[in-house]
């Protein structure tokens, strides 16, 4: 399990740009997002960096935890 940080995410809009990026580096990732600690956690096959990666080029900041 992967699980990011992304301060910027603070609404639904949000919450679907970024699993919408995520889906595009794995379309069958398992993604939970939580929008009160502004956190995501992914089941995914994929590397960080490229799941890093889509996060940035969708418009967010992310760091792993």
């Amino acid at each position: 399990m992967q699980r990011y940080k992304i301060e910027d995410m603070t609404c639904g809009h949000c919450a679907r740009v970024v699993e919408g990026a995520i889906r595009g580096v794995d379309s069958a990732a398992a993604i939970k997002v939580d929008l009160g600690k502004k956190e995501v956690s992914i089941e995914t096959a994929a590397n960080k960096t490229a799941i890093s990666d889509a996060i940035r080029a969708a418009g967010y900041e992310s760091r792993p935890l």
